[in-house]
């Protein structure tokens, strides 16, 4: 059967959608369980507008079908939740349906605050079979997180409705015209042909798929436009190796082919010197780590408001020098950013560079000032010292094996051979984010509480000494050969 999932992948890549239905998924991240269980209680907390109504539990979708057809037939039933209907070869389960005259009102519900194009897509998918089952619906709407909920306050507080049925059903209209094509092709006994899209770097399979012997793609190229993809195809042309000097491409871009045809490091030898010559010693390596959720961790926080708990701070008195190492993580009982703020100005105060990674630290710092205007001038001063490190190698140094991103997380492990994310507990943002979030939740005993800080000190740390070894790099014996 064809889950809604598996349909919209189709919209876009049948033989991904193809794939899908016959490959066992990977396990989830902690950071995708996390956000699995933040829709599971937004979902809970949607059904309490709807005392009355009935939770069709059953998970084979033939027998919730027929169950949920005779329940519909009840009429002192005013709604129903997972209520489950089957077209053709496709199946989509509700959120939500509620009574209403000689029809039904159909609710999406939606851990966003954002009104998005794929949500919508996901009602006109539930709308096309319904429909197609012959129910009548006479309102299709999201319900949607609200950007003035707090923690505390009601369900009924928690959701905004966005009626949309007109445009949903326009888009449904497109949905049940593809739909003998999607069930044709993902249910055929051979995958269909693949063929390249932008969306095919992001997909799971890309390696084994469009991306199958592929070095150097042209898919990693930076920023690359959709009407430069459309010119490549075009040209028969899936190598960065292939691409003609002629062909117009962005000074980055340009860098990233020339290096990938050299077979060797592009370094712009003079601009990067100039760069590193503005750090000022001793300097700061700075990064935080954020907690963002559906459902705010305390008051007067927003949903997805991203939070600030921590940061590490490597002192270094010249490239590659640490001799000091500072190091901040809250108490993920309470809102602890009033006393970050407060240890950051200690732990950084003097006249040095402080280095970050991305633009991401200036946009932490910049928040600060808003929530404590006593502080915003000796935070302003902080952003003032700031020098993003990633900026620099973006703009003056190319390896082939950075594939395309500057990100910490490749550049490291091509620069630093000895140093990597490999093996840490926690190696990456997103779970970082999750697991402070079950902290903050309770979801660990004592013991474990201990491990998840130390894990998270470990990784934050590893990130700031990453910039002091990266740094180290940039302006040594290997990079200086070059000019």
């Amino acid at each position: 059967m064809i889950t809604k999932n598996i349909f919209t992948n189709a919209l876009a890549c049948k033989t991904r959608a193809w794939r899908m239905m016959r490959e066992t998924a990977a396990a989830p991240s902690l950071g995708e369980q996390l956000r699995i269980e933040e829709g599971m209680e937004i979902g809970k907390r949607a059904r309490e507008l709807w005392p009355d109504g009935i939770l069709i539990s059953d998970r084979n979708i033939r027998a919730a079908a027929a169950e949920t057809a005779s329940i519909m037939e009840n009429p002192d039933v005013p709604a129903l939740f997972e209520a489950a209907f089957v077209a053709g070869n496709c199946v989509a389960r509700a959120d939500i349906i509620e009574r209403s005259g000689d029809g039904w009102n159909l609710y999406e519900v939606k851990s966003s605050v954002n009104e998005k194009p794929e949500l919508k897509n996901d009602l006109a998918y539930t709308l096309s079979i319904f429909s197609a089952s012959g129910i009548r619906i006479n309102k299709a709407a999201l319900l949607l997180i609200s950007h003035e909920f707090r923690k505390g306050l009601s369900s009924r507080e928690l959701f905004v409705e966005l009626e949309c049925k007109e445009e949903v059903k326009s888009i449904a209209e497109k949905f049940d015209l593809a739909r003998p094509g999607i069930e044709k092709a993902v249910l055929a006994g051979k995958q269909p042909k693949p063929a390249l899209i932008m969306g095919c770097k992001a997909c799971e399979y890309f390696r084994t798929c469009t991306g199958q012997d592929i070095e150097n793609h042209i898919l990693d190229l930076p920023r690359l436009s959709r009407q430069k993809f459309d010119e490549l195809k075009k040209l028969k042309i899936s190598r960065i190796e292939d691409l003609p000097e002629s062909f117009q491409l962005t000074k980055q871009q340009a860098m990233v082919r020339d290096s990938v045809q050299a077979g060797a490091e592009i370094i712009r030898k003079d601009a990067l010197k100039d760069e590193l010559a503005k750090v000022t010693w001793p300097a700061f390596y700075l990064d935080f780590e954020t907690v963002k959720t559906a459902l705010p961790l305390y008051p007067d926080i927003a949903p997805h408001e991203q939070i600030v708990t921590q940061y590490s701070i490597h002192l270094c008195s010249g490239p590659g020098e640490a001799i000091g190492h500072k190091e901040f993580l809250a108490d993920p009982n309470m809102d602890c950013r009033r006393m970050l703020a407060e240890n950051l100005l200690r732990d950084l105060a003097g006249e040095g560079s402080i280095i970050v990674y991305t633009s991401f630290e200036k946009t932490i710092v910049t928040g600060l000032c808003g929530l404590f205007p006593d502080l915003a001038e000796d935070l302003q001063g902080l952003i003032t010292r700031l020098v993003d490190l990633e900026k620099i190698i973006r703009e003056n140094y190319y390896h082939p094996g950075f594939h395309g991103s500057t990100s910490i997380k490749k550049v490291l492990p091509v620069l630093v051979p000895g140093m990597s994310y490999e093996g840490l507990e926690i190696g990456e943002g997103d779970a970082a984010v999750a697991a402070f979030a079950y902290m903050a939740l309770g979801k660990y005993s004592a013991d474990e509480m201990e491990k998840i800080r130390e894990n998270l000190l470990k990784y934050c740390g590893q990130d700031t000494m990453a910039m002091v070894k990266l740094h180290q790099k940039l302006t040594g014996p290997s990079v200086r050969k070059h000019s």
